[in-house]
């Protein structure tokens, strides 16, 4: 799969078109060179994995244990408007077509893991090119 990138987060200039592992690849490099930041005085983004087809975003609730924030708590107060953000991004939506998959990972004060929301393109309510083409193999096959 190929593909040029050209994120909201973090551009990436490119000559040619790369492999999608590559594009994420390097845009963790770029984005990771202004982490760790804080986001407000709750939450702090920690770093940026690029992991195959996959971004992991990495974050740490400062003030808080697993105990004071559950994973139902931190769901319910963040994962509407991570998902709304993500899916109304058309950066992001054009990756998640290309077969891209975002995950958001948050841990307490403490380092020990509180949950994580993932998103791909079904989770944004679109198909990815690999969907489009196992339709088209599918409809292929069946004539």
């Amino acid at each position: 799969m190929v593909c040029t990138l050209g994120f909201g987060w973090a551009e990436v200039d490119m000559q040619k078109p790369v492999p999608l592992a590559e594009s994420l690849k390097i845009s963790a490099e770029v984005m990771n060179k202004s982490l760790p930041t804080m986001i407000d005085s709750e939450l702090r983004h920690d770093k940026v994995e690029a992991k195959g087809n996959t971004l992991v975003f990495k974050y740490t609730l400062v003030n808080f244990t697993q105990k004071e924030m559950s994973a139902e708590k931190l769901s319910e107060l963040m994962e509407k408007d991570t998902k709304q953000g993500v899916c109304s991004d058309k950066d992001s939506l054009m990756m998640l077509e290309k077969g891209m998959t975002l995950i958001y990972e948050y841990s307490d004060k403490n380092g020990k893991p509180i949950t994580q929301f993932t998103f791909d393109a079904e989770a944004c309510g679109i198909e990815s090119e690999m969907d489009k083409l196992k339709q088209i193999l599918n409809l292929t096959k069946n004539k």
